[in-house]
């Protein structure tokens, strides 16, 4: 079995006991391992292996224990990078202008330029923060960082790097002699450090030239993380026990390189758990699915969810919220029905009020906005309790079949409560929602690591690889601008500095150095290299790191599917059963059946007949739906009073302007009643100030179409609002009910329908109409001699359009109807008739199943079943091939 770590390069030392440093924990257990592993002796010394920054902070313990250093407090870097929050968001707070970057981002950034600016011996430049004067973000850099100094000062406290300096001040009693493993380079301060400490001997390892390093292409991103992972599985069944895998750019390819290692070792299912793989960068704590569900819950309390994160804590097996009857159901479809896009912890309380009381969210919720311990502010260390109250109300972690990578995950529970306590000591008291905000970083800043085999698969960031051994190794994703890395300016730190400090993100010189050396080390540790690069992603061409020698074209992928999609599956012969009995033939619907119809039969059929439960998406503010219906019922409340153009023309401006607010008003009443109704306060949803404006904007358009119709040339009476209407088409049964139906003075009725924006006539016409509803309405009556959309646009001057051959309800002589009809129908009874020809032969086809998959051409627009119908696919097939084309 080949060891995990290079041990002809450390074994002198090691046999010796001397010291050796690592620049990484990670190698120093596998030095470590790899040593005791090919010892013969029953009890064994461990060796003398620490990593660097662990045995530099001892020496600062021991110098202060001595009395050689002032007694202080060393930050670890949990408590620095929160006192850093603490210092940039007051100084954002007291400023008080708009800016772009967010306190946490702005604070890393801050923290990680202060690094480098003491890691690199800044202090020696003459009047340094005389250069941050002339940029803006570097000035307030600059003073963030004397507010951090201060901070520190006031709590007797000193960061990792300040202690490295003190370091240098302190005469060693003795100078040990060290072995140190350089790469990846230490910096300028840490070396420097340990030059003054002991007498320090640099390893480096033998580089073979004879082991050249395989460079393979591909097509994608995606073909090339499949054929890693393949490739592992081959490896893996042949034998070899040390395989690593170096991921470039971790980030973007760890999640596709793990579902494709599932894949390859069948552990996507009941043996999820049981993937040989390790990954060196772990999972943040806060993101596994036990703490992500639990943050969700207790965050709640503090600031809204989404529809979709109450749907995920409805579900989560993590927490005491489950039922074992419909309340989920039901509080799910109350909260859609609602239209909000987030929900806050007193409308979910009220909706388990009203749908769900005996259900144990309800119960939670409710002790939850009864407990007045999340109120004032108080110490983190204090919170921590509440915070453990609050995970006991919800039943955390509720699932009792907790299995081992869960276990492992709960067991850190504790020591995250410890590690929030440990920043009590050095930030002031805090609301819960801020205290709940830092136990999120606490678990952030745990990554977890599920306990693997030493000889499991290795998935490796380019550091953790160098100094490991593999049977094989496969860099991944070697492209130009990945590696090397490019060269990244630091914003907070004037380039002038940066040139002069030779910081390495500034050096492209020393980028290319550190990425040679890297690959050498690479090349050094394993006995069989392969790197690999993608040639095209997200449409734009790459190319491979110049530091690669040509490369082999990759073969093609052939897909690969998991062993349980080709499984025999054990069938049953299905029951004959008899046809279900059905008292008619007859269907009964709305114009939308037509409309259905006209536009697809399919998806007449499936909405129809089947009747699935759509889903609106949510929305801010009102809806369109809900805005129309509020246009309609405040002209029902109006008309309902004023009854005749006449009557209208009566009213002036002052009675005017008050029927049409008591409309407005009685219309925005009723729709706040229904919704409550449902589970939700509508006003709430949408904020009492959007409320208001739909108000003022319901006001003037009300008010702009009471004008249109004081200005219609034919005088009318107001015969029917909103009435019910049965129309019998063949088998079909409609039920339609049209807004308003004018009688008119000089005989004859019209009917008006509402829209926001009304369809053009062509809509109207045609073997397949777009908007079949105002024909259907001029079956009903043969009175009926004419038919408008009444267009009440909030953006637009509000109109009518409107066809007929007496009335056109418009102030200017009306074309001829074949005119207005494009030749469809010379005069008004040819055009009902045709009408109810086309109407009758859609309800036909309807009644008799007709369910073919023919949109028109803009029926697919909005619609949502083409999932179902698969409509891309059909067409897709019925293109013909490049082979037949040829």
């Amino acid at each position: 079995m080949r060891a995990s770590a290079d041990l002809p390069l450390f074994s002198s030392y090691l046999e010796s006991g001397q010291l050796i440093l690592t620049p990484g924990k990670r190698l120093a257990r596998q030095i470590t391992h790899s040593w005791l592993s090919q010892l013969t002796h029953t009890v064994a010394r461990p060796p003398s292996v620490q990593p660097v920054d662990a045995w530099l902070e001892q020496q600062w313990r021991n110098a202060v224990e001595s009395g050689r250093l002032p007694a202080a407090q060393l930050l670890s870097p949990l408590q620095e990078q929160a006192l850093w929050q603490y210092v940039v968001r007051e100084d954002m707070e007291k400023r008080g202008s708009f800016s772009l970057s967010h306190p946490k981002s702005a604070a890393l950034r801050a923290q990680s330029a202060w690094h480098k600016l003491l890691m690199h011996n800044a202090e020696g430049i003459q009047s340094l923060w005389d250069f941050f004067k002339y940029d803006d973000d570097c000035a307030v850099f600059a003073s963030w960082v004397r507010v951090f100094s201060e901070q520190l000062s006031a709590r007797g406290a000193i960061t990792r790097y300040q202690a490295y300096q003190q370091l240098r001040t302190v005469t060693p009693e003795e100078r040990p002699c060290v072995a140190l493993y350089p790469y990846p380079a230490l910096p300028p301060l840490t070396s420097n450090v340990l030059d003054h400490l002991c007498e320090v001997t640099r390893l480096h390892p033998t580089i073979n030239t004879q082991n050249p390093c395989k460079v393979v292409e591909f097509s994608t991103r995606e073909d090339e993380l499949w054929t890693v992972a393949r490739w592992a599985r081959d490896q893996s069944e042949n034998g070899l026990q040390r395989i690593g895998i170096v991921l470039l750019d971790m980030a973007t390819d760890r999640g596709p390189l793990e579902y494709h290692l599932r894949e390859v070792f069948d552990c996507l299912d009941a043996s999820y758990n049981d993937l040989p793989v390790n990954f060196s960068t772990g999972m943040p704590l806060g993101s596994t699915p036990m703490y992500r569900d639990l943050l969700l819950a207790l965050e709640w309390e503090v600031r809204p969810i989404t529809s979709h994160q109450w749907l995920s804590l409805l579900r989560s097996p993590y927490l005491e919220v489950s039922s074992a009857g419909h309340e989920h159901l039901q509080l799910i479809s109350a909260q859609f029905r609602s239209g909000s896009h987030s929900i806050t912890i007193e409308q979910g309380l009220h909706l388990g009020m009203m749908f769900a009381p005996e259900m144990k969210l309800t119960e939670i919720l409710r002790c939850t906005k009864s407990d007045r311990a999340t109120i004032g502010i108080k110490s983190l260390a204090e919170w921590a309790e509440v915070i453990r109250h609050r995970i006991a109300l919800w039943g955390w972690p509720y699932r009792s079949g907790l299995d081992s990578i869960e276990y492992q995950q709960l067991n850190h529970l504790e020591d995250s409560f410890d590690t929030l306590a440990t920043l009590a000591t050095i930030l002031p008291h805090q609301h819960f929602s801020r205290a709940l905000d830092y136990w999120r970083e606490c678990l952030a800043a745990t990554m977890f690591q599920p306990k693997t085999p030493q000889d499991s698969i290795q998935v490796l960031g380019p550091l953790e690889a160098l100094g490991g051994q593999f049977d094989a190794m496969w860099v991944c994703g070697a492209q130009q601008h990945v590696f090397p890395t490019p060269r990244r300016l630091e914003p907070f730190i004037p380039a002038a500095i940066q040139k002069q400090l030779r910081l390495p993100s500034f050096d492209d010189a020393l980028l290319r150095e550190e990425a040679d050396t890297m690959l050498s080390a690479w090349i050094a540790g394993s006995a069989e290299v392969t790197a690999s690069y993608h040639c095209w992603d997200q449409d734009l061409p790459r190319y491979p790191s110049e530091l690669l020698p040509p490369a082999t074209p990759s073969a093609g992928r052939v897909a690969q599917f998991p062993s349980t999609w080709t499984l025999d599956r054990i069938t049953e012969p299905m029951p004959a059963e008899p046809p279900l009995v059905v008292n008619s033939d007859s269907q009964i619907g709305g114009a939308s059946l037509i409309k259905d119809q006209a536009a697809c039969p399919f998806r007449a059929f499936i909405k129809h007949r089947f009747r699935p439960t759509e889903i609106a998406d949510p929305v801010i503010g009102l809806s369109a739906a809900e805005r129309g219906a509020l246009f309609h019922d405040a002209l029902f409340h109006f008309w309902r009073y004023a009854q005749s153009q006449s009557q209208l023309l009566r009213l002036d401006d002052t009675e005017l302007s008050t029927q049409i607010d008591s409309a407005v008003t009685e219309a925005m009443a009723a729709m706040e009643r229904g919704c409550e109704g449902r589970g939700f306060s509508l006003r709430e949803r949408v904020g009492a100030s959007c409320w208001d404006l739909e108000k003022e904007v319901l006001l003037r358009v009300m008010a702009e179409w009471m004008a249109l119709e004081k200005s219609r040339k034919e005088p009318f009476v107001v015969d029917q609002l909103e009435a019910e209407h049965s129309l019998t088409l063949g088998n079909v049964t409609l039920s339609l009910r049209p807004d308003r139906i004018d009688r008119m003075e000089a005989g004859g009725s019209v009917v008006i329908d509402y829209k926001s924006r009304a369809p053009a006539k062509t809509h109207w016409l045609g073997d397949k109409p777009q908007e079949p509803q105002l024909p259907l309405y001029t079956l009903l009556d043969e009175d009926i001699e004419g038919i408008a959309f009444g267009e009440l646009s909030v953006s637009d001057p509000v109109k009518l359009v409107a066809l007929g051959e007496r009335y056109t309800l418009t102030n200017r002589e009306a074309p001829p109807l074949s005119k207005q009809t494009d030749g469809f129908a010379d005069d008004w009874p040819a055009l009902t008739r045709r009408w109810k020809e086309v109407l009758e032969h859609l309800a036909a086809d309807f009644a008799q199943g007709e369910a073919t998959v023919d949109p028109t051409p803009t029926a697919c627009q909005y619609c949502s079943l083409s999932s179902i119908c698969r409509i891309q696919h059909v067409d897709y097939a019925d293109e013909p091939r490049e082979e037949s084309r040829s």
